[in-house]
């Protein structure tokens, strides 16, 4: 990336090409990184995009005078530690279910929770703006690359993405506030019966 100071100062700013360049500038290293940790390329490229979406919201924040690699690395390091930590916790839960529970509630329970969380993804769908909401049943329900997308909406591919990014958040927030809800509703389920 050239003058690296200058695309910072601009990011800082609000500059949207700084974003861009500072992804095709270091995307494949993030991503090998994020990918060596969690051995999964769907979750690597789930974790990458978060990753950018928290640098343009914390852009602001940035010391343009400190090195920006070892900012990302850093970005990513914590982002990976706490997808560790929720799938520990998640599975603990699951362990916990099928240790203390017959095998048809706990299928039955399953089903359930399957039931409620994509009904929660579905709601969380509902509310995102119009484009919004048509690039992520694109890219989430008839399988189309950002490209395909953006030819078929007319906009640009950036903007394909910056739609899908930003519903996907939206989607995980609304979710991470349901699921601490449905395992609430599971663990006082467990100390009723």
């Amino acid at each position: 990336m050239t003058d690296e100071k200058s695309i910072i100062k601009r990011l800082k700013a609000g500059d949207m090409a700084a974003i861009d360049a500072i992804y095709h500038s270091y995307n494949k290293k993030l991503y090998s990184f994020i990918f060596s940790l969690l051995k999964d390329h769907k979750q690597s490229e789930d974790l990458i995009q978060d990753i950018f979406v928290t640098l343009w919201e914390k852009r602001e924040q940035i010391n343009p005078d400190l090195k920006f690699g070892n900012y990302l690395l850093t970005i990513c390091y914590n982002s990976a530690r706490k997808y560790f930590r929720r799938k520990k916790i998640e599975n603990k839960v699951k362990d916990y279910l099928l240790k203390n529970s017959p095998e048809s509630i706990s299928e039955t329970a399953n089903t359930v929770i399957y039931s409620e969380l994509m009904e929660i993804v579905d709601n969380a769908v509902e509310k995102l703006p119009p484009k919004r909401k048509i690039v992520f049943k694109l890219s989430r329900h008839e399988n189309k690359q950002i490209k395909e997308i953006a030819e078929s909406l007319s906009i640009s591919p950036r903007t394909a993405e910056s739609h899908l990014s930003k519903a996907l958040k939206f989607i995980k927030q609304e979710l991470e506030k349901e699921n601490a809800i449905l395992l609430a509703l599971m663990f006082f389920y467990l100390l009723v019966v």
